[in-house]
């Protein structure tokens, strides 16, 4: 992939598949493709892959579309999430001050062999990551198929996935 042809990737346009190999492209990637987003964001991460979530563009990009519409629905399983907590992770920060409007919830013990990681967009864009020791990614802007798949599964652990207290604060 020509990272530097990333603004010609077209959320829901563009059906070519690509591979992100380091931490810098696994970032514009997530950030380009969450900037397009409309209304969905689900994720599943082991604790929130600091390298490539907890970047002051990704959580503008997310609070932005937190905040778009009364219809947006952001969604995040974590295998760790007491590990992104202690971190001190953005994203849990942004969580804690936008209450409902992010959802974080801990994979059930049942899924913790699940060793894949992936952002879904938009119910189409998928950037998956098949193996935990590497950041090699495949992304592509456009493939219903394979996003379907994936937010099966997704769908599927967080039904059984429990919110964590780690990444919630009472507001009073």
């Amino acid at each position: 992939m020509g990272i530097d042809n990333l603004e010609h990737f077209i959320l829901g346009e563009t059906e070519e598949e690509f591979i992100c190999v380091d931490e810098e492209e696994n970032q514009q990637v997530a950030v380009s493709m969450l900037q397009q987003a409309e209304y969905h964001l689900d994720i599943l991460s082991r604790d929130l892959d600091p390298v490539i979530y907890d970047t002051l563009e990704y959580c503008d990009q997310l609070e932005e579309l937190a905040l778009r519409s009364r219809h947006s629905r952001i969604r995040i399983l974590l295998h760790n999430p007491k590990k992104a907590a202690q971190r001190g992770h953005s994203i849990i920060h942004l969580a804690k001050r936008l209450g409902s409007l992010i959802q974080i919830r801990a994979l059930a013990e049942v899924h913790k062999s699940i060793s894949d990681t992936f952002m879904i967009v938009d119910g189409i864009g998928i950037m998956h990551r098949p193996h935990i020791d590497t950041l090699a990614a495949y992304v592509n802007f456009k493939d219903r198929p394979k996003a379907k798949q994936w937010l099966q599964l997704f769908e599927k652990t967080w039904i059984s996935a429990e919110p964590d207290p780690d990444c919630y604060q009472m507001i009073l």
